[in-house]
C-alpha cells in the first residue's frame, strides 16, 4: 500500500467529505457540513493548514490547524482510517501538524477532545501535549490540552 502526506487540495474535497462523515458515523456522531461543521466548505479559507494521508490515492486520513491568533494554533480534524491505526501514521499526522507549527511561528497548539478517545489522547500524551484550561465552548469536548513548541 502506498502511503503518503499532501496538503489539501480542492481535488480532495469530495473525498475528505465522504471520509470524514465516515469517521464521524464511526463514533456515533453526524458530520454537518450544512451546520456546525460548515468550516468544512472552505478548508483554505479556514485552516492555516489541512493535510490529506492518501492510501493508493484515496483520503485516509486528515489532519489540520487552525489560527486562533495570539500565536497560537488549535489541531483539528485527526482523523485515519480504522484499518490504518496501530501503524504509526497518526503520529505521522500530528508530527506534520507540529512541524508546520512551529516553522511558521505558532509557539502554542491547543486542542480539546473526548475523554473516550482514550488512543488519541495517549498520542497527544507522547507528542508532549499537556492538560490546559478549557479555551472554547465546544460542548461535547471534556478533554482541553495545549503544546508549548
Amino acid at each position: 500500500m502506498e502511503i503518503c502526506i499532501v496538503p489539501y487540495s480542492d481535488a480532495y474535497k469530495a473525498q475528505v467529505f465522504s471520509f470524514t462523515d465516515r469517521c464521524f458515523q464511526e463514533l456515533g456522531k453526524r458530520f454537518e457540513p450544512d451546520g456546525r461543521h460548515s468550516f468544512y466548505n472552505d478548508i483554505p479559507q479556514n485552516f492555516a493548514a489541512f493535510w490529506c494521508l492518501l492510501a493508493n490515492g484515496t483520503v485516509a486520513g486528515t489532519a489540520a490547524l487552525k489560527d486562533l491568533g495570539n500565536d497560537t494554533a488549535e489541531l483539528k480534524a485527526l482523523y485515519l482510517s480504522g484499518e490504518l491505526r496501530g501503524q504509526g501514521l497518526g503520529k505521522k499526522l500530528l508530527r506534520e501538524a507540529i512541524r508546520f507549527a512551529r516553522e511558521t511561528g505558532f509557539r502554542t497548539i491547543v486542542l480539546d477532545s473526548m475523554s473516550q478517545y482514550t488512543a488519541a489522547l495517549k498520542l497527544y500524551r507522547k507528542a508532549g501535549f499537556q492538560p490546559t484550561e478549557r479555551f472554547n465552548d465546544n460542548p461535547y469536548a471534556d478533554v482541553f490540552m495545549k503544546l508549548e513548541l
